[in-house]
């Protein structure tokens, strides 16, 4: 029988929630991001976040489009929020970050050490929120329409159980002409039910691998104009 999304989202908490505690716990290199990539500036704004919150980055690539002062950032399933501190500084006091979860114990992490980076960075008051929520249904988490110069996504889509309603309240939340960037794993043929099933797989993003063939597909459907950039793999 197969699982139900409901299934998928308790799966996925309680290995991010509660049986991996940082990056070292991982068990596989699948969802790592390669040492040493970025630019100066993405290096230096990384360095700056708090030692805590890198420890539990669990990201395969570098979502951080650099020209992005004062503008308004969505980033879908930000964990310990990494991305979200980094991206913090890009935009300046003039812009905001907001990342979605699904997982509390991580959104404990990042709430935490809000204050931590707003001081850090020298900002008159914080320039990053979070919400508890679900990718797949942004408008329950308090996202509107609408409402985002671009929107991230860091390994996170192919853990959502239906990839399509992820793509469609991306595009949703942005402004026109906004752009989605996002890193992630995938594949060019369905998972066998086997592998889907393989516990250890589920914990570093490989049983719901994103089929190219049909997000490429679901990115047209949705009106994105597709672009790839980066390493081979992402």
């Amino acid at each position: 029988m197969a699982e139900t999304s409901e299934e998928t989202h308790k799966r996925v908490q309680e290995y991010y929630g509660q049986q991996v505690k940082s990056t070292d716990l991982l068990v596989t290199n699948v969802c790592t991001t390669i040492s040493g990539e970025g630019s100066a500036k993405v290096k230096k704004a990384i360095s700056n976040v708090h030692p805590e919150v890198l420890s539990k980055y669990y990201g395969c690539g570098l979502v951080f489009p650099e020209a992005v002062e004062g503008c308004a950032i969505l980033d879908l399933g930000s964990g310990a929020g990494r991305d979200c501190f980094v991206l913090s500084q890009l935009v300046g006091p003039s812009g905001h970050i907001t990342g979605v979860d699904m997982t509390q114990e991580q959104l404990d992490v990042a709430n935490k050490h809000i204050q931590y980076h707003t001081e850090k960075f020298g900002y008159p008051k914080p320039n990053v929120d979070f919400k508890k929520g679900f990718i797949e249904n942004l408008k329950d988490a308090g996202i509107s329409d609408k409402s985002y110069d671009i929107v991230i996504s860091n390994c996170v889509v192919n853990l959502a159980h239906d990839k399509y309603p992820v793509l469609k309240g991306a595009y949703d939340a942005l402004k026109d002409g906004g752009e989605f960037y996002f890193s992630d794993v995938y594949v060019d043929q369905p998972v066998p039910d086997e592998l889907r099933k393989n516990s250890v797989l589920w914990g570093v993003c490989s049983c719901l691998m994103i089929n190219a063939i049909l997000v490429c597909r679901g990115v047209h459907i949705r009106g994105f104009v597709l672009e790839r950039s980066g390493q081979d793999g992402n």
